[in-house]
This record gives C-alpha cells, structure tokens and sequence, in this order.
C-alpha cells in the first residue's frame, strides 16, 4: 500500500512538473503574525491616474481609502475600462536584508499590474485568486519603500466572473488583504498533503508534495526535510522515517513527494472534524530552521461509486447552501471574522455543505470549514462567461490559469469536498473542459461538477452531474441516475416578488414546507447527493450614495447575519435527528416514535436526546446508525402518565441544539364553554339597522349594506413583480399590495330577527364578484360574517377572504395558531403563539432590502409604514386571533377560529387592516411556482368563493 501511494505521488508530480504550470503561492511560515510587513489600511487613491503614475513621487488630488475595500463602496467611481490607482509607503525591515521578500496579495478586483519604487513587478489576470511576486529585487531595506497598484475597472476578467453584473455596482479595488514576508533563499516553495485509507478504512497514508527553491547563487549541500505529525492535543504520532537529506542547486526547484504510514488516526469528516497538524522544516547541517510550515490534516477520502459519492466509506448526503462573500456596507470585500462566524450559523443551522458562489472564497473560510466541520464545493470564478468572446489564444491566460491558482492554494483543505469548474456557462467544450482535465491532473482525489441547468452540459465528462431548480420532481427523475446529481441550486427563496412580500413577510415562513417536502425527496433519492438552496445570505449593498443594489433578500441570515423566518425553517427541514409521533400514550404509560437518522457519520448514541413533559423529565438512549431509522419508546413514569405534552430536545456533542419537538400526547376533550347569552334589541331608522345588546352594538347601514368595521371582500391576486430580478438603485419602499373588491353596489337586504340572533344579509355586486353577505348578530356577543360571492372575471388568488378595518390604536396583535412545525423560537413570525406591535416609532423604517445600517433588534421588528414584519405577516391556521388597543387594553377585536383560516394584519391610512382569510398559498415568485401551483385555486368566472368569520368586539 506504501509504495503504490508513493508512486502515485510521484506520478503526480511528474505530471505537473511536465504539464501544469502552477504559479508559486509559498507555504507561510510558522511565525508569519511575527514577521511580515502588513500593507492593509490607509492607501492613497486616483480614479483618473495620469500617465505613468507609478513613477511619481507626489500624491496631489490624491484621496486616502481603505485596503482592503472596494472602491464603489467608498464612493469611487471608475470609468470602465479604465485604470484605477493605489500608492502607498512601507518599509522593509534591515533585518530581511540577505532574504527573499515575498508579496502576497489574496485578492485584487480584477486585473491588476504592480509597481514597487516606480519599477514594474508583474501583473495579475483574475479578481477571486491568490498571487504571490518575488519583491526583493525591487525594495530598499531600512528605507521606505513605495508600492504603486494599477486596478482596472471592468475588464475581461470582470466579464468572465461576471461579478459587478451580478453585484450590480463595479467591485473594482485591493478587495483582500495583502503583506509582505521573508524567506531565507532556501526555502520551501509548495507544500500540500492528501491522505488515503487502506482496504479496511482504518490505517492511512498520508502523502506530501514538497518543492524546494534555491533563490540563492550557490549550491546547497546537507539540507534535510523533516516532518512532525501531531494529534489535536499535541502529541506526536508515530510516522516511521521522518527526515529526509536534500541538495539544491543554485537557482533551481527540487520536488520531494514522500507518503507517511498513519496507523488508526482519527477520521475527519464534517460531524467531527479531527485535525492532525503535518510540520515540513527545511533545516542545514547544523540543524537551523530554514523555513517551517504547517498544514492541517484531515484524514478522510473521497470517492464516486456509481451514482453516490462516498466519505470514509460512508455514502454522504449533503444539506447546503450558496454563500456569496457579503457584507451590506462593504459589498464583496470582507473582514473581521466574519468567515468562522459564517460557518458557526450554518452549521447551527443544520448545515453541512457550503458552495461557494461564484468564485473561491478568503482561505479564512475554509480554515473555519476544516475546524468546525463544513464541507465546500469550491467554485472556479466564472459566472455566465459564455456570454463574453475568449479567443482560443487568450483561454490559459484567462480561464485555465485562475483554475490552477484555485486548486492549488486550496487543495490541502480537508473540508474541499468537490470543485466546480464554473457556474451557467454554458460552452463546456470551449471554454472549460481543458481546464477541467488541469483540475483532475492537479487533484485526482476530489471529484469534479459543472455547476449548470442540467447534467447533460457538461457532456457526462465528470465525475458528478448538475441541475439547478429541477423542481419538485427533479428527485425522482434522477434517483437511477448512473453518476450523482446535485442541486447545488435549489429552492430559491422569495426574492423577486417583492409587491407580494411588501404586503406579506409571512411568504418566507410559508417557504419552509416547500423545502422540508423536496429536502426529504431528495434525502430518499439515491442517485441525489444532495443540494445547495439558493441562496444563503441576502445580496444587498447600501452604496454610499444612498442607492440600494444587488440580487436581495435570497438568504435565510440577511447580510447583518440576522436570522430571518426562513433559518429556522432551514434548520428544521435539514434536522439530521427526525422524529414523528406514532400515537398517544398508551395505558403502559408508552409514547411511540419513528426516528430517522439523517447523520452520514454518528449514531444517535452519541447526541443526547433529552425529554420533558409537565411533570417528569429523562434522557432517551438512541442507538440508531448514521443513514438508518427505527422505532423507539418512551416510557413516562406514572405520575406523568396524565401530563398533555412531551418536550424533545436534540443536542450534539458540542452542546448545540439540533432540534426540538413538542408532541401533543392525550385525547383531548374539547369542552365547550356555555357562553353566557344577552337579550338582542333591534332599532330602526331610514338610514341604519342598529343591534345591540349588554355587550355590543353593531349598526348596519341601509345606504351602502356594511356593519361596523367595513367588511370587503379580497381576491387578492398572485403578484410576481417587484420592480426587475435586482436592485439597481431604485428605493425599496414598495406601497403593500393589498387590493381589495371594488365598487361595492349592495342591492337589496333582508332581516331576520330571533331569541338567539339577528341576521341580515345583504346582497350586491363589486367589480369583481357578485354575491351577498350575511351578518349573523348572536346573543353570546359574537358576530359570524359568512359570504358567499361569484367571480366575474378570471383571477388567480393568493389569498381569498375578507378585509375589516379597526381604529388605528388596535395595534397589538396576538394570536394562536396550528404550525407545520411544533416548535417555534418565540419571536419567530410564525410562532405558535405570540403577540407584536404593529409599529415601533424608535425604530427607523426601512424597505424591503432591510435596514442600511447595522440594526439593533431581531428581523421581525424590522418596519415598513405598514407595520413591522412580525406584525404584517400571515399567521397560518390560527385558532384565535386578537388585535388590541394599545391605549386601552380593555378594547379588543377578536377573531375566533377551528384551525383552517388565517389571519394577516397592517397599517393603512391611520387605520388597522385585518384580512380573514379561508384560502392562502406561497405566493408567485418565479423560483417557487414550481412547488406552489399544485396549491393554486384560478377562478374562473362563475366560481364560487365562500366563507365565514366569528368574531368578537369587547
């Protein structure tokens, strides 16, 4: 086993000496906080440099701007095609006099040429890659030293990743960090680790592909390669034979591939993200560190087998997202520690595969891949670049190169699950298939994707296929499949539809059941590995300027990294713990459930599954394999056996919430309050029918055929629109979309009065429908208003039902409801239960792309003048449902339901709006009519709408 990985390692390295130029990316040294020139921070800018501007030593009209940082988002603008400028002063320690002096940039947007003491380094091709120059012949020691960076703004580079098109303002600028360091002119120049199991998945090699440069002059005998594998505590592990004597001639490059025998190491993969840490040190005779490096091991391997892909020897599915590199104030340009606080909220929200749209991410989001336990789908930099002319000439330089920087900054990270060669371009042949047989001769341990609208783009040449938005049916189509497919696009959020969501926030929540339903198809589905939804965070981008930009509210965490209504439908649809109830209790105290493990890699023995009902409480013992399900019981002690509900929690090994449960196990016996009864008095004028009793009074008017309240009818149409697919700088406050009926005509009315009601019902025609209502005035204090109406024209509903309008203190609303979930986070908008108010006056309103400044509450207490989104969203099946005057809290209207209706809330005109409604669906945004049509009700004309509302004024 030994030596056929060391051959492969070998012939690896053969292949890419003869094949594969890979541009350098040096292996940092261990001390590289301690020892490196940081170039980030205030730089001197121009938009309109003059000619040869490397070469001046003045700043004049100059403007100071933040590296890193896009120019756009400091209120640059850089005419197109254009050449922007950087300058800045740095000095370079006396002490690296004698060394090689290295500049590393990880990111310059997005082609780029680089100038150091007015003479020309060398220049990039790419905005998303990592680069690396030799400076030493360039800088002065002890001095300062001047660095000069031309940018251009919107070049090929640009069409090709198609990132300003897609951000809709222009990314151009240093956009990440950037520093200089010292080697000594020995030094390692490539160092990357893979690992391999045995037969039995349980001893491993662990091979490492080393290059060696001479930067020097002379000769250099009686070097050695010495390598220390440690485990996570610090111990080393026993890897044989681990040092290694080199020589290097003057000014030449020595590869070194040498595989390592691991006995039993501790697996890596994304439940449990065991890192080793591999040292390379180059060291001469008298045992001086040359150069020491570090890179963490993963031990895990990766294969395709027929239509699954296989980790450790354990067939994955993987539940994802696309993540953009985003930040509302700053756009494509990200800081901080925003990259592990990323992965931290995916992967708490059951997350375990990120693919990283539409170009490599910072490598800082891969380091907090491998430590968390994240597996990626790393993308190549090409976004809808059929769209632009390469000619064949040019192709390397512009599309097979950024691939190679691609792979070989990142192919050492464990947490590397599969490549994308690019996203939507369609000329696979062109523009990507070379490119693709680069990645496989730099990488034959990772499988290959062509991340596109069906399998067949990619003309079955790689190792896994691709379909973006297959629709509910897509996993059944492809369950035989003969390689695996994945939708690593699927599910898009509401977005688009930005009329309807401007009425109703209470879509996003509805969006849940869509991704629960086609999540568990695709679970079931062999020949499926899985999907990525579309997206994972909002695309929003507050330029300086005031304008608002970019794709918008895709992603279940808005840009701030707020939870939004859709994350903890996220969460719950990707649970990897599903449990259902299989009956009540029973006499023995026994309450059945049905448990699925979704884990790829843990048995349910290893998370502890905690119950709770109102009077006892216990721990669960769940030894269920990764990928398997069963029947399990709890046995509630005997004081327990009359308690109502019983509590689960889910919590991993790092003490993080997986899921929760709360089942409903006894009959119930719904007791029926006897309400008490009021005499009803009738009185009549010409203009008005008043009814009254101790507890009310409601006045019906003969002129118009309404009662208090204004009861309209609302057919409330299916809306798409939302002023284009993006944001191009047009305002975000959208008026809510809530049309009602339209020229009421009531024609003729009838009362009947008995003991028990008084009811009148009134006849008439709007525009739209033609019908009658009937107003029952019962003895117990409530109202039934039941309507029956014909359509006169054709209309597609979102929403059927009927609008009352309250005074404007009614703002307090609260309510009860049945949930598609059982449990809900509190604040959630679509929580069991809860209460909101309509509006906050020391909360700023913001539009539908959220607020343009870092907010300080939740994202349902986020506002429109319409109300907050908590507040303006559609509760589902609500039992009841109470809108409350908030200067007089004895002032309540309430709606009393049996779980079938909803209710959905907003201001209006000074007034509050309360729509009652017996039909609701998710809405039409273009990404989930697929899902949501089957739910569709098209009126024709001569179709019936019908219902009938109880409610009560106290």
């Amino acid at each position: 086993m030994r030596n056929i990985l060391f051959i492969i390692c070998l012939l690896l390295s053969i292949t890419l000496q003869a094949e594969i130029n890979v541009p350098r990316l040096s292996p940092l040294p261990v001390e590289i906080n301690k020892n490196k020139v940081d170039l980030t921070g205030a730089w001197s800018f121009s938009d309109s440099p003059s000619d040869n501007f490397w070469k001046q030593d003045y700043v004049g009209k100059w403007k100071s701007i933040e590296v890193p940082g896009e120019w756009c988002m400091q209120g640059f603008t850089v005419e197109r095609g254009t050449e922007a400028a950087y300058k800045r002063s740095f000095t370079v320690p006396a002490s690296w006099n004698g060394k090689r002096i290295k500049l590393r940039c990880n990111g310059v947007y997005s082609e780029s040429r680089i100038f150091i003491n007015g003479d020309s380094v060398g220049s990039h091709f790419g905005g998303f890659t990592s680069f690396e120059y030799d400076v030493t012949d360039f800088v002065e020691y002890g001095k300062d030293n001047k660095i000069v960076i031309g940018v251009k703004s919107y070049g090929l580079a640009d069409s090709l990743a198609n990132a300003s098109k897609y951000a809709v303002h222009d990314l151009g600028g240093i956009t990440r960090d950037l520093f200089l360091f010292p080697l000594e002119t020995s030094n390692i120049s490539m160092f990357h680790v893979s690992t391999q199991f045995d037969k039995y998945y349980n001893d491993a090699e662990l091979c490492t592909e080393v290059e060696l440069s001479n930067e020097s002059d002379k000769d250099r005998e009686g070097l050695f390669l010495q390598f220390t594998l440690k485990d996570k505590s610090g111990k080393e592990i026993n890897i044989g034979k681990s040092k290694y004597p080199v020589s290097l001639k003057s000014g030449k490059k020595v590869k070194q591939n040498i595989a390592f025998n691991v006995k039993s190491p501790i697996k890596w993969n994304q439940e449990h993200p065991y890192l080793y840490v591999m040292t390379c040190k180059l060291v001469d005779g008298n045992s001086n560190v040359l150069h020491e490096t570090t890179r963490k091991v993963g031990f895990r391997q990766i294969e395709v087998r027929g239509n699954q892909l296989y980790v450790n020897n354990m067939p994955v599915k993987l539940r994802g997202v696309n993540r953009h590199e985003v930040m509302p104030l700053r756009g494509r340009s990200v800081i901080g520690d925003i990259w592990e606080k990323d992965v931290r909220i995916f992967r708490e929200g059951n997350v375990n595969y990120i693919r990283t749209s539409h170009y490599p991410p910072h490598e800082n989001l891969l380091d907090a891949c491998d430590e968390l336990g994240m597996f990626v789908e790393v993308e190549a930099p090409f976004c809808w670049a059929d769209e632009t002319n390469v000619e064949e000439s040019d192709r390397h330089k512009a599309l097979e190169n950024q691939h190679i920087e691609m792979v070989n900054r990142d192919r050492s990270h464990p947490s590397v699950l599969i490549w994308s060669v690019g996203n939507e371009s369609r000329k696979y042949k062109e523009y990507f298939q070379n490119a693709a047989r680069l990645i496989k001769e730099m990488d034959p341990t990772r499988p290959r994707v062509f991340s596109q609208w069906e399998p067949s783009s990619d003309g079955n040449d790689l190792e896994i296929g691709n379909h973006h938005y297959p629709g509910p049916s897509g996993p059944d189509k492809y369950r035989n499949e003969k390689r695996p497919i994945v939708f690593d696009e699927y599910c898009h959020l509401n977005a688009y539809n930005r009329l309807e969501l401007s009425s109703d926030p209470g879509l996003r929540n509805m969006w849940g059941e869509i991704l629960d339903k086609m999540y568990t198809d695709m679970y079931h589905s062999q020949g499926v590995l899985g999907g990525a939804i579309w997206a994972g965070i909002d695309d929003t981008f507050f330029l300086p300027n005031g304008k608002t930009v970019g794709y918008g509210t895709w992603g279940p965490i808005d840009g701030w990294r707020r939870p939004k209504p859709e994350y903890w439908n996220m969460k719950k649809a990707y649970s990897p713990v599903k449990i259902f109830q299989e009956g009540n209790i029973n006499a023995d105290g026994e309450v059945k459930f049905f448990v699925e493990n979704r884990f790829n890699f843990t048995n349910l023995s290893d998370v502890k599954i905690l119950w709770k009902t109102e009077n006892s409480n216990g721990r669960l013992e769940a030894n269920i394999a990764p990928r398997s399900e069963s029947n399990l019981t709890i046995t509630l002690p005997e004081e327990a056996y009359s308690d109502e509900t019983l509590a689960i929690e889910v919590i991993d090994w790092n003490g993080i919430t997986i899921d929760e449960y709360n089942f409903k196990i006894q009959l119930k016996e719904i007791n029926r309050i006897k309400e008490k009864t009021y005499k009803l008095s009738v009185k009549e004028t010409d203009n008005s029918i008043t009814v009254s009793s101790k507890v009310f009074e409601y006045t019906f008017d003969k002129k118009n055929g309404k009662i208090n309240y204004n009861p309209t009818l609302m057919l409330l149409p299916l809306n798409s629109e939302g002023r284009g697919i993006q944001m191009t700088g047009e305002g975000q406050n959208f008026d809510p979309y809530n049309p009602t009926c339209t020229r009421w005509i009531a024609e003729n009315y009838e009362v009947k009065q008995s003991k028990e009601s008084v009811v009148i019902e009134v006849s008439g025609y709007y525009k739209e429908a033609k019908g009658k209502y009937t107003y029952s005035f019962l003895s117990d204090g409530s109202v039934k208003v039941d309507y029956k109406f014909v359509a006169k024209e054709p209309v597609s509903p979102r929403q059927i039902g009927i609008v009352f309008t309250l005074p404007g203190d009614y703002d307090v609303l609260k309510w009860k409801r049945e949930g598609y979930w059982n449990v809900y986070p509190v604040d959630h908008i679509g929580a069991l239960e809860g209460s909101a108010k309509a509006f906050d006056s020391s909360i700023s309103v913001s539009g539908l792309a959220g607020p343009s400044v870092q907010p300080v509450v939740d994202w349902g207490k986020d506002q429109t003048e319409a109300g907050s989104n908590i507040f303006r969203s559609t509760k589902e099946n609500i039992y009841e449902a109470s809108l409350t005057s908030s200067e007089n809290d004895s002032k309540c209207w309430k709606v009393v339901s049996d779980g079938n209706q909803s209710v959905r809330t907003w201001r209006e005109n000074g007034q509050i709006r309360v729509l009652v409604a017996d039909y609701v669906n998710p809405g039409k945004e273009g990404f989930i009519v697929p899902f949501a049509e089957k739910e569709y009700r098209h009126l024709k004309k001569g179709d019936i709408v019908s219902g009938s509302i109880l409610f009560r004024n106290y």
